[in-house]
C-alpha cells in the first residue's frame, strides 16, 4: 500500500531496486492465472500515462538483477524469469498504446 501512495505522489521519477519486479498478473497479455496480483506495475504504468497526458516529463527506474538468486537454469528461476517478462510487457504495451 505504501509504495502505491509513493507512486500516486511521485513527482518527476520513480526509482525502484529490488530482487524481483513483477505483479499485476491480471493484466498480462498472457499467464494471467499467475499468483501475482499486486498493482505496483500497473500504477508505475498509469501514473506514466498520466504523466504523458498532461505533458511532464517523468521517469521510472527499476532495477533488477540479470538473474534471480540460485540456478538460473533451475524451474523456479525460468519461472520468475517469465514473469518479470510478462509484467515488462504488460507495461511496454500499454505505453506504447497511449503513445499511439
Amino acid at each position: 500500500k505504501q509504495y502505491v501512495n509513493i507512486i500516486r505522489n511521485a513527482k518527476s521519477f520513480i526509482y525502484i531496486e529490488n530482487q524481483y519486479f513483477l505483479g499485476s498478473a491480471f493484466a498480462w497479455l498472457a499467464d494471467q492465472e499467475t499468483l501475482s496480483h499486486h498493482i505496483v506495475p500497473i500504477e508505475i504504468v498509469e501514473k506514466i500515462i498520466m504523466m504523458m497526458e498532461e505533458g511532464n516529463r517523468f521517469h521510472v527506474y527499476i532495477t533488477i538483477p540479470m538473474y534471480p538468486e540460485g540456478d538460473p537454469t533451475s524451474v523456479p528461476s525460468q519461472e520468475i524469469i517469465r514473469w518479470q517478462f510478462r509484467t515488462m510487457q504488460m507495461m511496454y504495451k500499454r505505453v506504447y498504446r497511449a503513445i499511439e
